[in-house]
């Protein structure tokens, strides 16, 4: 099996080999590759010749890589996150369990060595590699790191324009309308993790020091802490603009509504806003119009 891993597996000859493709429908996936830039495995199964499920166990067979079915493993959201989300998606990789001899790790291309190399180097263990199919990793990885990495940094990047702007927050807000400003990216992101996860509530709640985030998922709240309290402020005056709300009304609560596309989704919000000891907190019910 040595040897095995250490040269280059040319996908389109062994499916050759085992007869589930011929010369003509290879043809025109490797012209389909040169065209997309795409593997040519990938290729081959876009373009409808051999399964994904099939080229993956055929792949486990020769390399004697375990073929990982992921909606029946039981995963460990913990152990996931050992590796960092920016990680994580530039190898598409996912750790799936602490074996003896390593770390198991599901890859969509568990024959990159310079991947498999890598991950060694950043884990400081053994990496043993497990095909796993493409679309199921990525699910799974949005649903355990949810854009949290994104929404923290987003939110970073507000708060420094916030720190070095002399304009009132009121009037930085009311001018972002275009999807490159930092509150309206935030606000998108935050959206894209709720709908997402299925989210019926969205509280944001401010604090003397923070600012805390509820989603309510399956009537339980699952939150997110950013340190950035000012924050807070510039995301309260933007949803009261998308609301029709009187952004410059502080002291009494204010209920509105407004209507967003989200992952292919129309999302009709319900805001009702209230008055507390460091600011405004906000809570958001959303209404997925899409069904009908």
């Amino acid at each position: 099996m040595e040897a095995r891993l250490r040269r280059k597996v040319r996908v389109g000859d062994l499916l050759l080999e085992k007869q589930l493709i011929d010369q003509k429908q290879l043809q025109m996936a490797l012209v389909e590759q040169k065209r997309t830039g795409k593997k040519l495995g990938k290729a081959i199964t876009d373009l409808g010749f051999v399964s994904e499920v099939k080229l993956l166990s055929i792949l486990s067979d020769y390399f004697g890589y375990p073929f990982i079915d992921l909606s029946r493993f039981r995963l460990d959201t913990a152990l996931i996150q050992q590796l960092p989300e920016t990680q994580a998606r530039r190898y598409r990789c996912l750790l799936l369990s602490e074996e003896q001899t390593g770390i198991m790790v599901g890859m969509a291309d568990p024959t990159d060595l310079m991947v498999i190399d890598d991950l060694q180097r950043i884990l400081k263990r053994p990496v043993l590699p497990a095909f796993v199919q493409e679309d199921d990793l990525l699910s799974i990885l949005d649903n355990v790191y949810r854009r949290q990495e994104q929404m923290a940094s987003i939110a970073g990047e507000l708060a420094g324009e916030l720190q070095s702007s002399d304009f009132d927050i009121n009037a930085i807000v009311s001018a972002s309308d275009t999807s490159e400003a930092p509150v309206v990216r935030l606000l998108q992101s935050l959206f894209e993790d709720a709908v997402q996860v299925k989210a019926s509530d969205v509280h944001i709640e401010p604090e003397e020091n923070q600012l805390r985030i509820r989603l309510r998922v399956d009537g339980e709240l699952q939150e997110q802490v950013m340190k950035e309290k000012r924050v807070a402020s510039a995301l309260v005056s933007r949803l009261k603009i998308m609301s029709g709300l009187d952004i410059s009304e502080k002291r009494l609560p204010q209920d509105g509504r407004f209507n967003i596309r989200v992952r292919n989704k129309n999302i009709d919000v319900r805001l009702s806003t209230m008055p507390v000891q460091f600011g405004e907190s906000v809570v958001m019910r959303l209404l997925d119009q899409s069904g009908g």
